[in-house]
C-alpha cells in the first residue's frame, strides 16, 4: 500500500507528487495521454466540422487572440517544430484564412494576421472549441473545473519559466 504522505529529502523540499510505482503514476503522463485522447478525438472532429487540422486551428487561433504576430512569438507560443509551423502557416496563407506580412521592425522577419475569413472561421470554431471543452470537463463542478484551470496555469507557467532558463526553450 502506497501513501501520499510527503517525506523530506535531505535538502530539498518535501514531496508533493503521490508515489510513482509505474509511469501511469506521473502526472506528466496522464496530462500528455489526457492530451494524445483530445488530439486523436479533435482531429477527426475539426477536420470533419471545419477543414482543419488542430494545428491548423492551434495556429489560427493563436495568431487571432494575439493579433498581428511575429512568426518567432507564434512559434516561442505553440512551441511547435519551425517547418510543421512555416508548413501550417504557408497552408493557412494559401485558404487566404492568415496574411503573412514583412515585419516593420526587421526585414528577415514576417507577421501574422488573420484575414476576414480566417476570423470567421476562428469565431465558428471557438464555439465549438467551448462546447467541446464543456463535454471535457463534465464531470467537474464549476469550482473544480476553475481550480484545476488554476493550478494547469501555475504548473505551466513554472515549467515555461524552468524551461527558458535551461535554454530548452528560446
Amino acid at each position: 500500500m502506497h501513501t501520499t504522505e510527503t517525506k523530506k529529502r535531505p535538502g530539498t523540499k518535501p514531496r508533493v507528487h503521490p508515489p510513482i510505482t509505474t509511469l501511469m503514476d506521473a502526472l506528466s503522463f496522464r496530462i500528455a495521454r489526457l492530451a494524445a485522447i483530445n488530439e486523436k478525438a479533435g482531429n477527426a472532429l475539426f477536420r470533419e466540422q471545419f477543414g482543419l487540422t488542430l494545428t491548423e486551428w492551434r495556429v489560427l487561433g493563436v495568431t487571432q487572440a494575439m493579433q498581428c504576430v511575429p512568426f518567432n512569438q507564434l512559434y516561442r507560443y505553440l512551441v511547435m517544430d519551425k517547418g510543421q509551423l512555416s508548413r501550417t502557416v504557408k497552408a493557412l496563407g494559401k485558404r487566404d484564412l492568415i496574411e503573412i506580412l514583412p515585419s516593420e521592425t526587421d526585414a528577415r522577419q514576417i507577421q501574422i494576421r488573420t484575414t476576414q475569413a480566417g476570423r470567421d472561421l476562428h469565431d465558428r470554431a471557438l464555439v465549438y472549441t467551448q462546447e467541446r471543452n464543456e463535454v471535457t470537463v463534465e464531470t467537474l463542478t464549476p469550482e473544480e473545473c476553475a481550480e484545476f484551470m488554476r493550478i494547469l496555469k501555475k504548473i505551466s507557467t513554472d515549467n515555461e519559466d524552468r524551461a527558458f532558463m535551461s535554454g530548452v526553450l528560446k
